[in-house]
């Protein structure tokens, strides 16, 4: 209630409650008026304090200067309060604005300091109006006395002048008419009277002051005038600088600069200026009419007008014109370099004339340019002669030259120059046959042709060979040149008989009749008489069937002969090779041999043979492909690929239903109907099985004219498949249920059936699909339905669940069809309500006009509550609900109860007794509660939340923020420039302040007003700039008002402020250079620091604007020079070089107030320095071109080579110019150099002749500098020796000498010298034998380089009793001399004696795989008996053997080499043994070995590297754990190579291949990305690091290994990471040596059959330990560990030791080899305690006791469980013993196992082990497990059983057939494996616990 003015208090109240007693409602609301009464006569006690102000002041009032003169902290006034109760005052400030510029500081009671906080500018803000505030501390929270406090901030002359920036760079034709103005300058000072006023002078560079001046204007603006002519090529650029100071009169007079740039445009006035010209240029002389040949380019004189150029040529001809535009100048002839009229060069006098429209005559200019001509390629290479003859003897030796015949001249010419003047000789059309020496010649050269490939020069087949003489330029065009050129041959014999085939194929009938005939051969000779075709006889012929054959020596037929024994069988060999030998001259002359290939033509005697006498297949039923294809396959002997070998297939019997059907080619047995298991019959004594069986006969018969077959046995396998799905009793089921049903509640059962017979295949499992989502579980096997543990149901939710539930059987059908579970909930009233909310943020909104009346209608809640029959109550929680003002505070002491009422039934919400004011609370958040009073149990409410609105309606005017604003404005602002922004505020809402300027009387429309408001925003403007002139006036006052819209009102509310706007002024200037130092000469040798000038620019301002710098342009600068940004001197920076730069172009920047460019009050100017470099000789003469050696004859009279050198000085200078001098080298005077412009030619100063060798000369180059520059260089001159001399002979002419008969080949006969006087090649002899038509040169050799002539065949004294022989000795010249000698070698006689081998045995060698090699074997010697009778020839035969070496080697029988007739293989046999015999019997009729003339060979196989290393395995694994220690072996590796071994082709080398990858690795940490985590020593895998506990995971690298030749193989290697906990440790009695020699098998024996990759820790081989702790050395332990082989996971040891057990069966046998005792886990060492403490003793004690009472309740559990297995053991004993001792014909037989032992017996065992051996002590039948007391007392149920184990108790990880076999076993053995549930109901046979091995 308000109760004073400007006052107002609040009381609040607790809301009715409805629940309380009406006489406490009265009683509550006599207590709140006492208090209020008493809060009331409180207040009313206190009166408010107040300002203590002058007489007459109603509002205080400061005056400050701005900036420093009011600093900081200064005190600025003292403030006086006054309270009539003395109550202490406290001083303050309303606003952020007022507390930031001000701060207050109390004083006693009742004063307080006002002082600065922020500096004063007045051209921000020229005034403040700030509201203090006054309290004595009793007025209430927020509530003040205030008072006005008005600061006017005084101007101080702080500004300099700003000048418009628009008008910097003025343009001015040059003699323009004076006076004359060139612009107007404005500036201004934002400082008021006199600090505001601006005067302008001008500052211009020396020698410019009487060219411009600046007048002052009446309106503060300044005149820049021209007053004298201006001249653009005196100067055309002018900066000018005006400055602006303000007319201050005392203390600090500020200036600004503002820089005129003047441009002086230009006018026609000179000549043309040359801008490029090339002083030399040249073109190729071939060049088409119209080419460019160069460009010239002028510019105009007059810079400023560039007017275009055109150009012409003065001394015009027919060859060359000029563009005249572009000034391109082009050829309009031909050019001719050769032509002796112009010499090969022009002179071309070119102008330039200015196109110009004045009426004054055309300026032009001339100069003179050079074009010279450049030599082309236009001569081709020709040939003295038309064409060439010449003779040469056939089989002549390399490099014979043929002689020319008649009058050929071999020479060969071009009169180009340099490289197209060089070119190259080569023949076309000779084979190859003669090649032409010199290959290549410059200008003119003389030739041979000379003998390239002997082979060719055959008289027999060719007498004249014609071919071409080719002379080709080697240039780019290759212009070329041919001549014919005719060889003729002269003949020579040596020719041997040619057959008229290369290969005889003879087609026979095997078993043909003797006498047949099979062929007959012929062969030719091309020689004449009887070395030709008339004296060829057939002498011999040779093969595995040669006794069987006979061949007549005159006509060549061969015909089988009477001995024929049945050896043309082609079963036995379908082909047979034979050789026949032909000799001219009578049989005795030259030989050759010709294969025959005989074919045995096949006949049908061979029936087809089946491969296997039974075959198999395995199918699944219902399939039609076997499970591995089934093809029978049979192989007839007979001829492939004829009707004789052509075999068909059929189905004799087995398949009378059709299933089957054969492909008849490929034997390919397919279904052709499918096989249903269910039909099939079973196999006799094994009614339960999965698997059945079919019989079929196979026939196999050729397709011969008389057809042969046979029969085979095939057996089909059927195997079952799940075909049968699961399928329910009922469709659908329905219950229903109440919504608490409790979890876990069993609801109903279902059940479906499956028709198949065999488990897994009818095993029922259900499985929920859909519906349940987390209320509903199914029992997997029972089918029962039950309420999920955890699970709820709501009826509001879902008032049924529909459940969709599937039946899988063990084989993963799904019934066809699910069955359908409806579940209806019923409900119960268990929920509470809710309000219906449709909105976002989930609370009610409403609104309600201010000053609403009472019952006025606001809104009505709605709840719903999702049970049946809900009571709702309403009521609004006050405690909860809350007002808020405008400005969003929370609004205390609001009485809510009485602005609200709210109905409990129907829920409307209404206004209640109080009034709504917006402007006090506009937003209000009110609590609702709903509660249903039908609920069974406790309380049901819920709560929402409304939040009301109050809208505003117009009752308040608009309030500037501020009474009085005051801005500056800078003079002559453009259109738009913002002034100034005024805000006015309505405390009404939905309201629109329209902002105007009040009217004047004498301009009521504002017409002369330079400034106008935005109506909506109240930004002011400019309007009107040219009537903001700061001189006319500098200030603008002026009154706005702000009207509001009224809404709906009579009146509008209005509001008022006043704004004081200040005129401000500019000012700028730039510093202008002084003329002079454009250009600067500097030697370039000038030192780094030096000054070589500087600059100056003035600046008319003063201080900082006045001060200029200099800064040097970098690009400019090139790092060379730098200037004093002080002085301007310029400065050498950088070591200087003329010859890379001659001239530097400087830009000079001065620039005042600078403090970098980003400085934006900086100004500037700029300026060229021209710096010119002089040269010095710094250059020293460098040597062109990399030809340093020069090569002549001694003959050699012209140039000898051109040496040429640069100098980078200056050209014009004698700097440049080059002298050379001989400094060494030429002792002997031979040479001299003539001197040319920076070159030297070098000259022969006399005679070479005689003085070959090598001439080294130091060559020095000197230019014309001071101090001279001097350089040398080595040339190299090579004087050749021309080859003038031939060989001559030391050896004397017609020498005879003398040789026994029975010289050894090899033997020598004689040495042959000769000498040659010229040097290099043209000395150097070589020797060869001159062929003549009688000679027989191939019994001698003569060695190439020393002369030594020896034996090459054996001498046959009637033969030939005495050789004339030729030698040639030849120099290796370019154009080789020879010579010839001439003497006799005379063959004497020697006593006779039988062919004796010199030896008795040798050793040779042959090279694997390896074709065509030969070894001559050592001769027989054998002697006549007379002179006068011939001697017979001497044959080598190979002699028959077990090994069949005649079919093996070759052996020749006339030149007794031995070759392999077939590829040999050193790994297959290393050697072999043969004999050989020599015997005069050539046609090898009688072959008897005798002693001496018997040679044993030994052939030994050299081995190639052709077979590369193998891995022994392809995967590598291994494991290492914490107790792996650090370079401990890890894995042997193991690989072999079949090579030859202790070579380096088995030598092998293991290595690690990158990278090292990790896989499911965990605590790795840096090592993961190392790379040398493991070594490899040997064959040994090394640890490289330490492994922690925390590591898992493990590696996989790769491994190589190559032998000697980098012959490699790789393989995998797997290091897992594994604890010691999944070690399996494995006792066998052998000793640990042993048992690591073989444990590879042992290992591989276990993978194979438990499927599992098993490793062993290759350190772990040690004695076995006892339990006492003493060592056993009959036995040994070592560890083992298993991993999965698909997923590389390291099994546990529970794993391994269930998968020894499963297949403890197969692993008898190796069990048994190695005597394992037992197999049992890791057992880990604990870390033993140092000691106990105290504390840990007790609790030591409590861990102890709590221990021992776990024990002792195990131990009645153990002892309760044997008691009741007792009496199940002694039934089985009994059974077992009533068997197990019998006779013979016992079911267990009599070689039983005992486990783990050696020991093997029946009678002594225990019965109860040996049935658990068989794995049947753990298996219960479908009876005992029934609970069938009846049959667990039966002997037949407890009897021993001698069946083998079931192949359900195979491990998942078998073999590859048992994984093919049933897919299903896999499955059910993994769940064994890693412990899933197994139906305990099902028929297959389940482990029940581990086997343990002991030793007995």
């Amino acid at each position: 209630m308000r109760l004073m003015k400007g006052k107002v208090y609040f009381l609040s109240e607790s809301g009715e409650r409805r629940v309380r007693l009406r006489l406490r409602l009265r009683l509550g609301w006599c207590v709140v008026i006492v208090v209020l009464l008493t809060c009331m006569e409180m207040t009313l006690a206190n009166r408010p304090p107040q300002f203590v102000l002058n007489e007459g002041q109603s509002e205080i009032v400061l005056r400050l200067k701005e900036g420093k003169e009011t600093s900081i902290g200064t005190l600025v006034h003292r403030l006086k309060g006054f309270d009539s109760d003395e109550d202490p005052l406290i001083f303050g400030l309303r606003g952020q604005a007022a507390n930031d510029l001000l701060r207050i500081e109390n004083l006693g009671s009742n004063e307080g300091n006002v002082y600065l906080k922020k500096e004063l500018d007045r051209e921000t803000e020229d005034s403040y109006t700030l509201i203090l505030t006054l309290t004595d501390g009793h007025l209430g929270e927020g509530s003040f006395v205030t008072q006005s406090l008005l600061i006017l901030v005084e101007d101080v002359n702080d500004n300099a002048p700003i000048c418009r920036t628009d008008n910097s760079t003025v343009k001015v034709e040059e003699n323009s008419d004076v006076p004359l103005i060139l612009t107007t300058i404005e500036c201004e000072d934002l400082d008021e009277g006199p600090y505001g006023q601006v005067i302008y002078k001008l500052q211009t560079d020396p020698g410019d002051e009487e060219v411009f001046s600046i007048q002052q204007t009446k309106d503060g603006k300044g005149l820049l005038k021209l007053l004298q002519p201006l001249d653009y090529d005196k100067k055309f650029l002018y900066q000018l600088r005006v400055i602006a100071t303000d007319r201050a009169n005392t203390g600090q007079v500020n200036t600004a600069t503002h820089p005129i740039l003047v441009e002086v445009v230009d006018r026609e006035d000179r000549p043309p200026e040359w801008l490029v010209v090339p002083s030399v240029t040249r073109i190729s002389e071939d060049v088409p009419k119209g080419t460019h040949v160069l460009q010239v380019r002028a510019i105009d004189g007059d810079r400023g007008v560039n007017n275009k150029i055109s150009y012409s040529l003065l001394n015009e001809n027919d060859l060359f014109g000029v563009d005249s535009e572009s000034g391109i100048v082009f050829t309009k002839g031909t050019l001719d370099r050769e032509d002796d009229r112009n010499g090969g060069s022009f002179i071309l006098q070119l102008q330039a004339t200015e196109k110009t429209n004045s009426k004054d005559k055309s300026l032009s200019i001339s100069t003179e340019v050079t074009v010279l001509l450049l030599d082309v390629n236009d001569e081709t290479p020709r040939f003295a002669s038309r064409s060439y003859v010449a003779e040469v003897v056939e089989n002549q030796p390399v490099d014979v030259p043929v002689t020319f015949l008649g009058d050929s001249i071999a020479e060969c010419f071009d009169h180009d120059l340099g490289l197209n003047g060089t070119f190259r000789l080569y023949t076309e059309g000779d084979g190859g046959v003669f090649e032409i020496t010199p290959s290549q010649g410059i200008n003119q050269v003389t030739f041979l042709v000379r003998v390239k490939n002997p082979s060719r020069l055959d008289y027999e087949r060719l007498k004249v060979i014609n071919f071409t003489l080719v002379a080709e330029e080697v240039g780019i065009e290759k212009k070329k040149s041919k001549v014919g050129m005719t060889v003729f041959l002269r003949d020579a014999n040596d020719n041997s008989p040619q057959f008229e085939k290369e290969i005889y194929k003879v087609n026979i009938s095997e078993n043909a009749l003797p006498g047949t005939t099979m062929i007959q051969i012929r062969a030719h000779d091309d020689d004449s008489g009887l070395l030709g075709t008339e004296g060829i006889r057939y002498t011999s012929i040779t093969g595995s069937i040669a006794d069987e054959l006979i061949l007549n020596p005159i006509t060549g037929v061969i015909t089988v002969g009477s001995t024929n024994k049945k050896s043309l069988d082609r079963e036995l060999s379908p082909a047979y090779f034979l050789n026949v030998e032909a000799r001219d001259n009578g049989g005795r002359g030259n030989r050759n041999t010709v294969q025959i290939q005989l074919l045995i033509n096949d006949l049908n005697d061979e029936k087809p043979n089946f491969l296997l006498s039974r075959y198999e297949g395995r199918i699944f039923e219902n399939e039609f492909q076997f499970i591995s294809p089934l093809i029978v396959e049979a192989k007839d002997k007979d001829l492939p690929n004829t009707k004789n070998s052509e075999i068909h297939y059929s189905i004799v019997s087995g398949n009378e239903e059709g299933h089957f059907q054969i492909d008849e080619i490929t034997g390919k047995l397919s279904i052709k109907k499918t096989l249903d298991f269910e039909s099939l019959p079973v196999i006799p004594g094994h009614p339960e099985s999965n698997v059945k069986k079919l019989n079929l006969t196979i026939r196999a018969n050729d397709m011969g004219s008389a057809p042969l077959f046979s029969l085979a046995a095939v057996t089909v396998w059927v195997l079952d498949q799940n075909d049968f799905s699961p399928e329910f009793k009922k469709k659908y089921y329905h219950k229903i249920i109440r919504e608490d049903t409790p979890q876990g509640t069993e609801i109903l059962t279902i059940q479906a059936e499956d028709l198949d017979a065999s488990l897994p295949f009818n095993r029922i499992f259900y499985r929920m699909e859909n519906g349940a989502g987390d209320k509903f579980m199914v029992d997997s096997e029972s089918g029962v339905i039950r309420l999920s543990p955890g699970a709820t149901l709501d009826f509001n939710l879902h008032s049924s669940h529909v459940l969709q539930i599937n039946a899988i059987d063990g084989g993963g059908l799904k019934s066809k069809i699910p069955t359908v579970v409806n579940i209806t909930v019923l409900d119960t009233n268990n929920k509470p309500p809710s309000f219906i909310v449709n909105t976002a943020d989930g609370i009610y909104h409403a609104k309600i006009k201010e000053n609403s009346p009472r019952g006025t209608y606001i809104t009505q809640f709605r709840a719903s509550d999702p049970d049946q029959k809900p009571i709702l109550r309403y009521r609004l929680d006050l405690n909860k609900s809350e007002g808020r003002s405008p400005e969003g505070r929370l609004v205390k002491g609001l009485q809510l109860n009485t602005l609200f009422t709210l109905d409990s039934s129907d829920a409307i919400l209404r206004v209640g007794g109080g009034q709504l004011d917006r402007e006090t609370v506009e937003f209000i958040r009110l609590t609702i509660e709903v509660e249903d009073k039908g609920t069974e149990n406790g309380k049901q409410m819920a709560t929402a939340q409304i939040q009301i609105q109050i809208i505003d309606e117009q009752d308040n005017e608009p309030i500037f923020r501020r009474s009085i604003y005051s801005t500056s404005l800078v003079e002559n602002s453009k259109i738009g420039t913002v002034v100034l922004t005024l805000v006015a505020d309505d405390a009404d809402l939905d309201t629109h302040i329209r902002y105007a300027l009040l009217p004047l009387a004498s301009d009521p429309h504002r017409t002369e007003f330079p400034l106008v408001i935005d109506s909506d925003s109240g930004v002011i403007t400019v309007s009107q700039p040219n009537k903001i002139d700061r001189e006319t006036r500098q200030w603008i006052n002026f009154t706005v008002l702000a009207e509001d819209s009224g809404n709906g009102r009579t009146t509008k509310g209005i509001g008022r402020a006043e704004v004081f706007v200040r005129i401000l002024d500019q000012n700028d200037n730039s510093p202008l250079f002084i003329p002079g130092q454009d250009r600067i000469e500097v030697r370039e040798d000038t030192k780094v620091g030096s000054v070589i000038g500087s600059v100056e620019a003035r600046d008319l301002d003063e201080g900082p604007n006045g001060k200029v710098s200099y800064v040097l342009d970098r690009n400019s600068a090139m790092g060379k020079f730098s200037i004093d940004p002080e002085s301007g001197r310029i400065r050498v920076a950088g070591l200087l070089d003329r010859e890379e730069t001659p001239t530097h172009s400087l830009v000079i920047e001065a620039w005042d107030n600078w403090y970098g460019y980003s400085s934006p009050d900086s100004r500037s100017s700029f300026k060229n320095v021209l710096v010119i470099l002089l040269d010095v000789n710094d250059e020293k003469p460098v040597f062109e071109g990399l030809e340093e050696e020069f090569v002549v004859t001694e003959f050699h009279e012209g140039v000898i080579g051109t040496i040429r050198a640069k100098d980078g000085d200056a050209p014009d200078l004698p700097n440049s110019w080059i002298q050379f001098k001989i400094r060494g080298g030429n002792e002997l005077g031979l040479f001299k150099l003539e001197q040319g412009k920076n070159q030297a030619k070098l000259f022969p100063a006399r005679s070479l002749k005689g003085f070959y060798g090598n001439y080294t000369l130091s060559v020095e180059a000197s230019d014309g500098g001071k101090p001279i520059n001097v350089v040398s260089r080595d040339f190299q001159v090579h004087i050749t020796d021309f080859n003038d001399n031939a060989p001559r002979f030391i050896t004397l002419q017609n020498l005879t000498v003398a040789i026994p008969e029975n010289a050894t080949v090899g033997s020598s006969v004689i040495q042959i010298r000769a000498i040659d006087s010229d040097t290099g090649p043209n000395g150097v002899v070589r020797y060869r034998f001159r062929k003549d038509l009688a000679s027989n040169l191939d019994t001698f050799t003569i060695h190439p380089t020393t002369g030594l002539i020896t034996l090459t065949k054996p001498l046959d004294r009637q033969k030939v009793k005495l050789y004339h022989v030729r030698v040639e000795a030849y120099d290796l010249g370019q154009i080789p001399l020879s010579s010839d000698l001439t003497f006799k070698v005379k063959v004497e006689n020697m006593k006779e004696f039988q062919p004796v081998f010199i030896v008795s045995s040798i050793s040779i060698n042959f090279t694997e795989n390896t074709e065509e090699e030969r070894v001559e074997l050592p001769e027989a010697v054998g002697s006549d008996n007379d002179e006068d009778e011939e001697e017979p020839d001497i044959c080598y035969f190979i002699l028959s053997d077990d090994q069949n070496s005649t079919e093996i080697f070759y052996l020749d029988p006339y030149e007794h080499w031995i070759s392999p007739k077939i590829i040999l293989d050193r790994e297959q046999t290393p050697s072999y043994e043969i004999k050989v015999l020599a015997t005069t019997d050539c046609k090898g009729s009688q072959l008897i070995a005798q002693i001496r003339s018997t040679l044993a060979v030994t052939i030994m196989v050299n081995d190639l590297n052709d077979n590369s290393p193998k891995f022994e395995k392809r995967v590598f694994s291994g494991g290492i754990s914490t107790s792996s220690s650090f370079g401990s072996i890890i894995v042997d590796l193991s690989a072999a190579d079949s090579d030859a071994p202790n070579t380096s082709n088995s030598q092998l080398t293991y290595y690690i291949i990158p990278p090292i990858r990790t896989s499911l690795t965990e605590g790795l940490g840096h090592l993961s990305e190392n790379q040398n985590l493991f070594l490899i020593d040997g064959k040994s895998l090394l640890l490289n690091f330490d492994p922690q506990i925390n590591m898992k995971g493990y590696f996989k690298f790769e491994v190589g290994v190559k032998d000697g030749d980098s012959l490699m193989d790789t393989a995998v290697v797997l290091i897992y990471l594994l604890r010691e906990d999944q070690k399996v440790k494995i006792v066998v009695r052998r000793n640990p040596v042993e048992v690591r020699e073989n444990v590879d098998k042992f290992l591989r024996t276990l993978s194979n059959i438990t499927g599992a990759r098993v490793n062993s820790d290759m350190s772990s081989f040690q004695f076995h330990e006892n339990m006492d702790g003493s060592v056993d050395k009959t036995k040994t332990d070592f560890f083992v560990h298993f991993v999965h082989p698909e997923n590389n996971i390291v099994l546990e040891v529970e794993q391994v030791l269930k998968l020894i057990d499963l297949n403890i069966e197969e692993l008898d046998e190796i069990f048994k080899e190695f005597n394992v005792i037992d197999t049992q886990g890791s057992t880990l060492t604990p870390r033993r305690s140092k000691g106990l403490s105290g504390e840990g003793r007790n609790l030591f004690l409590v861990y102890a006791g709590g221990t021992a009472i776990f024990l002792a309740l195990l131990l009645l559990v153990v002892i309760s469980l044997s008691c009741a297995q007792r009496s199940k053991y002694q039934r089985r004993l009994k059974a077992a013993t009533a068997t197990a001792y019998g006779s013979s014909s016992t079911i267990l037989p009599r070689s039983g196992t005992v486990p783990n032992t050696n020991i093997h017996s029946s009678e002594g065992s225990n019965p109860i082990w040996m049935q658990a051996y068989h794995n049947n002590w753990y298996k219960e039948d479908t009876h005992s497990l029934s609970g069938n007391s009846e049959s667990r007392d039966s002997l037949e149920e407890n009897g021993m059983g001698s069946s083998p184990p079931s192949s359900h108790m195979r491990s998942f990880l078998g073999s590859d057939e048992g994984r093919r076999k049933i897919e299903v076993n896999r499955v059910y053995h993994k769940n064994i494996l890693y412990g899933n549930p197994i139906d305990t109901n099902s028929t297959c046979l389940i482990l029940k616990k581990h086997l343990e091995t002991t030793e007995l």
